[in-house]
């Protein structure tokens, strides 16, 4: 019941990307209302596998990083839902779905050997650290899809003739305040939860500062988020700057999944 559930739900995603990226493209209300609804329902069904994962295994579905990076995309979904509505940008399904889409597809293909968890990881400590974090990543998600978008409409505009991107994509002002919300949304929680971790790795393992892929990644992507929010708060970042460092946030993210992924450390079993 639980794969099939999890098979569905990435249909689901699958098909509202393509929908998505055809509303980009025709700019339908009809295909934005399909888009809209079938995101929905694949979240539902989504939201439907994670309770019943949790259940068979009477834990928290954390216990593994592929479990994660699914919360992870369950979480960037429901942000997205509700950033489209508070932003009115009718478009960033076709920036985030493919990145959902693309996380649920990789995940399914894992070796289950690259992915448990080290058993003194699972705790409820643990579990706090994880939820904190992952929620942190999602945020992160539309961080970086308005980062993107940001780019892409800046050149349209400098553009002589502008393409059919300028006319899809909301203004940049529109984008700069969704990278910024999404940035002073997504910080709060990977702090707090890098904190957590930082804490529950010295009782475990005697030391902070024990080698681990996963751990060293993570703070470096830290370092890059915590920069650009002291430039927005102290310097005045924004627009194509905030926008760089928002693809370079991510992309340090990407980095540390595929550490704690691919490099033996200790959160590996």
């Amino acid at each position: 019941m639980n794969p099939v559930l999890f098979d569905l739900a990435l249909v689901g995603y699958v098909g509202a990307t393509l929908l998505a990226l055809a509303h980009l493209i025709q700019r339908r209300d009809a295909v934005y209302r399909a888009t809209s609804l079938l995101t929905q329902a694949a979240w539902v069904v989504h939201t439907l596998a994670l309770v019943v994962r949790g259940v068979e295994l009477g834990r928290p579905p954390l216990g593994t990083l592929t479990e994660a990076m699914s919360v992870v995309g369950w979480a960037a979904v429901l942000f997205t839902l509700w950033a489209e509505r508070q932003y009115r940008v009718k478009v960033l399904g076709a920036f985030v779905l493919p990145l959902v889409s693309i996380l649920g597809l990789s995940t399914a293909w894992l070796p289950p050997g690259l992915t448990d968890l080290a058993p003194a990881l699972r705790n409820a400590w643990i579990w706090v650290h994880v939820i904190l974090a992952m929620l942190g990543i999602s945020a992160f998600v539309l961080n970086f899809a308005g980062g993107v978008m940001y780019l892409l409409q800046e050149r349209q505009l400098k553009a002589k003739r502008p393409g059919a991107l300028y006319y899809r994509l909301p203004s940049l002002e529109t984008l700069d305040r969704l990278t910024f919300r999404t940035l002073t949304l997504g910080f709060p929680f990977l702090t707090l939860g890098l904190f957590l971790g930082a804490l529950w790795a010295r009782t475990a393992w005697g030391s902070l500062f024990t080698f681990d892929p996963l751990a060293l990644f993570s703070f470096l992507a830290w370092l890059v988020y915590a920069a650009t929010l002291s430039g927005r708060a102290v310097a005045g970042w924004r627009g194509r700057r905030a926008a760089y460092f928002a693809v370079v946030g991510f992309s340090a993210l990407v980095l540390t999944l595929g550490a704690g992924l691919l490099l033996p450390g200790r959160h590996g079993s």
